[in-house]
């Protein structure tokens, strides 16, 4: 392990929670990419270097993709790019509120991404990769499906895995110093800070990254005048009858930083019609592109990430990590709010202690012209 220079963060994190329970808040971003006639781009764990994290972050590579160029899963520049990849789960940290009273207890967190892999995370964790036996149980014992993963094809018979073992919450702790503002940003929040001793690191939050084969909950084409919006074809992991997508954006943001946007309406997602037209998102004229855009685009934002349960330092600090690849890039994209319903079936979260939890993950959608 390389030597790493490190910091120490104090924190006041009274207030927050009630005095009985820990309260559990996370955030992400799922990303993918659509062309105009809508086909989503693979490839996507090729990234630029920009987009790297610190050195200090720990990755996960799994032995049956760890020694092919073509099939490895892991995010860089200098790599051909699965073209199974559709989607990056992209910087979910998980913060902890404990009671007025704090937390003495440690306590265990794991996460699972169904159809992909997690593999990039701090503080040091156990990651892993498995089939779900339930789901393909009969089609592993005719053997038209392998018992154990071989590094071909990613889908959602995949299930990544992660898991942090003591985790420890305290107002002080040592943590890696960085100038990465992506990584710095989810600091600025009061809470605790986590520890876990059997890999000594700790952070202000728990962090984890991934990649998968996974279709976008709003499916779009692109044309001249209009972003036509529709449900995805597969609506299997949906238990109800019909389930709300609260908020949806689109956004353009031009090469002199002067950006354009319109909020849409609640968009509903019905089990018994997938791939049902969802309604259109009117495009922009130069007219509509102002200098004062980011600056209503953000507070619209943040309004939702808050009526979503976040508290306003962690909608900040969320927006704050989406400076450069999101506000700044030129492009037009689509923004909107993932119900919990898909969070908590493709990324199951379990802490080992009674939580409040909250989640908040947010959809991106960069539209190819």
């Amino acid at each position: 392990m390389s030597k790493t220079t490190w910091l120490t963060l104090v924190l006041n994190f009274a207030g927050f929670a009630s005095a009985q329970d820990l309260v559990v808040h996370e955030w992400g971003t799922i990303t993918t990419v659509h062309a105009a006639d809508g086909k989503a781009a693979g490839g996507l764990n090729k990234i630029d270097e920009s987009e790297l994290l610190p050195a200090f972050v720990h990755r996960f590579e799994p032995e049956t993709t760890r020694f092919d160029p073509v099939k490895k899963l892991i995010k860089a520049p200098r790599i051909p790019g699965r073209p199974d990849i559709t989607m990056r789960l992209e910087t979910p940290v998980i913060y902890f509120h404990p009671p007025a009273g704090g937390f003495k207890k440690s306590f265990d967190v794991a996460v699972r991404f169904r159809g992909g892999v997690i593999n990039e995370f701090y503080p040091d964790a156990d990651a892993s990769i498995a089939l779900d036996d339930e789901r393909i149980a009969d089609k592993t014992v005719v053997g038209a499906i392998p018992r154990q993963w071989d590094g071909n094809v990613l889908n959602n018979y995949v299930v990544g895995g992660l898991a942090w073992k003591g985790v420890t919450l305290h107002d002080t702790v040592v943590a890696p110093l960085t100038n990465d503002p992506v990584w710095l940003a989810p600091r600025e929040v009061q809470a605790a800070s986590v520890f876990v001793a059997a890999v000594g690191e700790g952070e202000r939050y728990l962090f984890y990254r991934g990649v998968a084969h996974l279709d976008a909950l709003v499916q779009t084409k692109t044309t001249g005048g209009n972003v036509k919006v529709s449900a995805p074809a597969l609506l299997t992991w949906l238990d109800a009858a019909t389930v709300t997508i609260p908020k949806i954006w689109l956004a353009d943001v031009r090469e002199d930083g002067a950006i354009a946007f319109r909020e849409g309406a609640a968009l509903t997602l019905q089990k018994g019609k997938p791939g049902a037209a969802l309604g259109n998102l009117k495009r922009f004229s130069n007219a509509d592109h102002t200098p004062d855009g980011l600056k209503q685009l953000r507070a619209s934002l943040k309004k939702s990430l808050i009526n979503q349960g976040l508290f306003a330092d962690e909608a900040e600090a969320m927006l704050n990590t989406w400076k450069a690849s999101y506000f700044e890039k030129p492009g037009l994209r689509v923004f909107y709010i993932v119900p919990r319903e898909w969070i908590d079936y493709f990324l199951p979260l379990e802490v080992s202690v009674p939580a409040r939890v909250n989640r908040v993950i947010v959809g991106r959608i960069d539209l190819a012209e």
